[in-house]
């Protein structure tokens, strides 16, 4: 059953990367809290998607726009959705794989200006407004468990999710002075699209490295989407008025286990 939050109903709330994954569950989950959505995503076809699954399932307002937040100028095109957000969720992009010498520089460029920069830079448009609102406004980042449990063979998702653990911390920790709480959530191994190829393996080797995987991953399976979304409603509700600065890992204790 999902967790009802008063304060949340009527409340607008703006989800980059909001069309798959991680960042639809969060959509949807503030959907069924009675919000109103803003959705972001780079993929139009995906986007629209989501955008008519949601109306359809909730009834409330959606509205989405596809942007690649990769390009800072494309920022700009937000500031419809900037204006009236009461919550800002940045979900949006991902880094490759690969050590320092596998990264493709291009690509590594072009994944941290989606991720990093996007987050930075959508956060420093949104804060003025929300300072101005009487309400405040809340703040969660989407990260991920590699800044907890740092790993040179993805040396650019290490180094992304640790610049964006410090950057919560660091805003999250003087932004109540503005009444804006800014908190992020580290997910760790998440059943979504992006990890389908781990569920339906392949080949023997896969399957092999599959069945390995599963037998360390606490309760023998991956998180939830829908877990990870709980939890940034919960962090965006009144419930959570005295948290912020706080970067919460949800992956079960999977980075103590050896």
């Amino acid at each position: 059953m999902t967790p009802i939050y008063p304060d949340l109903k009527n409340k607008n709330v703006l989800v980059t990367g909001g069309s798959k994954g991680i960042g639809f569950a969060i959509a949807s989950a503030f959907a069924a809290q009675g919000c109103a959505l803003r959705l972001v995503a780079r993929d139009s076809v995906s986007l629209e998607q989501a955008h008519q699954k949601i109306q359809k399932e909730y009834g409330v307002e959606v509205k989405s726009m596809a942007v690649n937040l990769s390009n800072d100028a494309n920022i700009d095109q937000l500031a419809p959705f900037l204006q009236d957000a009461d919550i800002l969720i940045n979900s949006a992009g991902a880094m490759g794989r690969g050590n320092l010498q596998e990264i493709n520089p291009e690509k590594f460029r072009d994944a941290w200006e989606g991720k990093v920069m996007s987050t930075i830079f959508l956060t420093r448009r949104i804060y003025p407004l929300m300072k101005q609102r009487p309400d405040g406004g809340a703040i969660v980042n989407i990260i991920g468990i590699a800044a907890d449990r740092l790993n040179f063979k993805s040396i650019g998702t290490t180094t992304a999710n640790a610049a964006l653990v410090a950057f919560t911390k660091a805003m999250g920790s003087e932004s109540t002075n503005d009444n804006i709480r800014i908190n992020g959530i580290n997910p760790g191994l998440i059943r979504t699209p992006r990890t389908e190829v781990l569920i339906n393996p392949t080949s023997d080797a896969d399957r092999k490295a599959y069945e390995n995987l599963m037998k360390n991953l606490p309760y023998g399976r991956m998180g939830e989407a829908s877990e990870i979304a709980n939890l940034a409603v919960f962090l965006a509700s009144n419930q959570a008025s005295y948290i912020s600065g706080d970067v919460i890992t949800v992956d079960g204790g999977s980075r103590y286990r050896y």
